[in-house]
């Protein structure tokens, strides 16, 4: 059985345990990236936002320089002061508007004109650019810069320009290498990229330490380089690390007309392309070139906006300008990973519990299975041997009695009683087998009726006197419910109780045949009865070996012996004390086993007292 225990080990380990411990494992590396998960499900969300938010204000660029390409003045240089300034009046895009020749030179406003202070700080920070003397940078995409190097066109993408700029977009957003390169080969041509204001925070941003690079490089070109070819556009300018953005349109004659476009106005139209700067789980606004936001909800604690959830840069028309959205909450992802986690613990704790607990059960519910088995098989062949040997006794004597070997006529009795005996050992063995059979199947059936119970001890007793002490064995009645009057003296009270005799007779023979078969040397079997209360007692003594403290929750199993192998000295199935507990708690009582002091064992039954009707 050890061999069999050690086995079944291993199958619940392998089936079990370890198909357990690899799913909890797989469940808690789970819930350590659930933060992460949430955190990306949330970029997604928030960055479609923003790349919307970016487009948008993309496409308000390209409206402004339409609105201000359709409104310039068509001949300004008749009287180019009342001709601008009325432009400068009537849009609300246009401030510090400027005329320039065909060859760079300033038309208006002049430097030796009664000019206001705006025109004349105009004039300061911007003649030298206006006059083609100074060098600007001028941004590009980098992806759109080489746009070539990254997706390689073909005839047809050629015809379709728009395709080709979103592929090389989309691929140089994903690859990092085609980054790497890129940024590298603008370096090397003089084209360099600033870096970012914005340092997002979402995991796709990793953990970096230092903004990343803007997507837009430059590249230092003077005005009629900016203006070669074109005939209209906007130009960004820092003056005093603040952005202005120019607008310059080329008119027929060859002359320049163009403007500083108004601040505030700019500010405005673009706030107005935010959808719902505010709600439960996100902020998103624009961030300008110093790192404030266009706009943004009063909140208790200030936020740092250079440090946002997600952000997409939006022109190169607007450098460092970004669409950015930062979490309402920035505790909210940690404390939705902690909700989610709880719950998740909980469930793998009750399933990991739950498939060890089951495994258990099922491990428990197979080792019985195999036990009970080895008990069956067990009994089968001490039931044969219980069998074979008062059959095989009684068949020898019968033999010498019918041969006439034997003339003794008192060896003859002895032969007589010896088979008479060996013939109750056969019934009683049959009977249990029967009994237990008829229990199993629920077909056993009791003829209750009042009964003493010291009248049914004594009967027995008596019957069972000579077998035993023919056997050497000291068999003794005590009575207690009342005076004592000596040796199976007679109750001051009779006392009653409800059950089958016959059944309760049975259950006393399996005690006394128990107390005999494990007897040791001293060969002393005492009954005892007994009232206490609404009980009777009958207690069955012998002075044996005893039942080992490991095997006393056991004994009263089916089938179960603490020797059951085919050479024990003690021969039986493994019945009697079942079918004796089973009959005696169909009784309303019950049978024990305690410890007797100074050696032996004390089984000891009780039952239930009845008024006699």
């Amino acid at each position: 059985m050890r061999y069999g225990s050690k086995r079944l080990g291993w199958i619940f380990a392998l089936v079990v345990l370890v198909p357990g411990i690899l799913l909890s494992v797989i469940a808690v590396r789970s819930i350590d990236r659930e933060e992460a998960y949430i955190e990306k499900q949330l970029e997604g969300t928030l960055l479609a936002e923003v790349v919307y938010l970016a487009s948008l204000v993309e496409t308000e660029l390209g409206r402004i320089e339409s609105e201000l390409t359709d409104s310039a003045p068509v001949d300004p240089l008749a009287d180019p002061g009342s001709v601008l300034v009325g432009w400068r009046d009537a849009s609300a895009l246009v401030t510090s508007p400027f005329l320039l020749s065909a060859q760079f030179e300033i038309l208006w406003p002049r430097g030796n004109g009664d000019l206001d202070e705006g025109e004349l700080s105009f004039l300061r920070w911007n003649s030298d650019f206006l006059s083609n003397r100074l060098e600007v940078p001028v941004f590009e995409n980098i992806a759109l810069a080489y746009k070539d190097e990254i997706v390689p066109p073909t005839e047809t993408e050629k015809r379709s320009v728009g395709i080709l700029q979103q592929q090389a977009k989309s691929q140089f957003e994903m690859n990092e290498e085609v980054q790497q390169k890129l940024y590298e080969q603008a370096f090397e041509e003089g084209r360099a990229a600033q870096s970012r204001l914005l340092l997002p925070s979402a995991p796709a941003a990793g953990q970096q330490e230092e903004p990343p690079p803007s997507i837009f490089i430059s590249r230092d070109l003077r005005l009629d380089e900016i203006t070669k070819d074109r005939d209209q556009g906007l130009i960004p300018r820092f003056v005093e690390e603040r952005l202005s953005l120019l607008f310059w349109k080329r008119l027929s004659d060859g002359l320049i007309v163009g403007c500083v476009i108004a601040d505030a106005e700019l500010r405005d139209r673009l706030i107005s392309l935010i959808p719902d700067v505010y709600t439960a789980v996100r902020i998103i606004t624009l961030v300008d070139e110093q790192g404030r936001p266009l706009a943004a909800p009063e909140e208790i604690e200030a936020r740092d906006y250079r440090r946002p959830f997600v952000a997409r840069e939006c022109s190169a028309l607007l450098p460092l300008w970004e669409a950015a959205a930062y979490l309402t909450d920035p505790g909210a992802v940690s404390s939705q990973a902690g909700r989610v986690a709880g719950v998740l613990w909980a469930l793998i704790s009750i399933l990991f519990v739950s498939i060890l607990v089951g495994g258990i059960l099922v491990l428990r519910a197979v080792r019985a299975e195999v036990l009970l088995a080895r008990q069956k098989t067990g009994f089968v062949a001490n039931v044969s041997h219980e069998l074979k040997t008062p059959l095989t006794s009684i068949r020898m004597f019968a033999e010498m009695l019918e041969t006439g070997r034997q003339t003794s006529e008192g060896k003859r009795q002895e032969y007589l009683s010896l088979m008479v005996s060996e013939s109750e050992r056969l019934t009683r063995l049959i009977n249990n087998v029967l009994d237990f059979s008829r229990m199993e199947q629920g077909r056993k059936h009791y003829a209750m009726e009042v009964l003493d119970p010291v009248a049914l001890c004594r009967e027995l007793v008596d019957n069972q006197r000579p077998r035993y002490e023919q056997n050497g064995f000291h068999l003794e009645l005590r009575v207690r419910t009342g005076e004592e009057g000596g040796r199976g003296a007679a109750a001051a009270e009779t006392v009653w109780i409800q059950g089958d005799p016959e059944s309760l007779k049975q259950s006393l023979l399996n005690l006394l045949s128990n107390a005999e078969k494990y007897s040791g040397e001293q060969k002393s079997i005492e009954v005892e009865i007994r009232r206490e209360g609404r009980w009777v007692y009958m207690d069955v003594m012998d002075r044996g070996r005893g039942v080992p403290a490991a095997q006393t929750k056991r004994i009263f199993e089916e089938f179960y012996r603490g020797d059951d192998s085919l050479t024990a000295k003690v021969r039986g199935s493994g019945l009697g004390l079942a079918i004796t507990r089973r009959i005696l708690r169909d009784h309303g009582g019950d049978v024990l086993y305690i410890p007797r002091e100074g050696g032996g064992s004390i089984f000891r039954i009780q039952l239930p007292v009845v008024d006699n009707q």
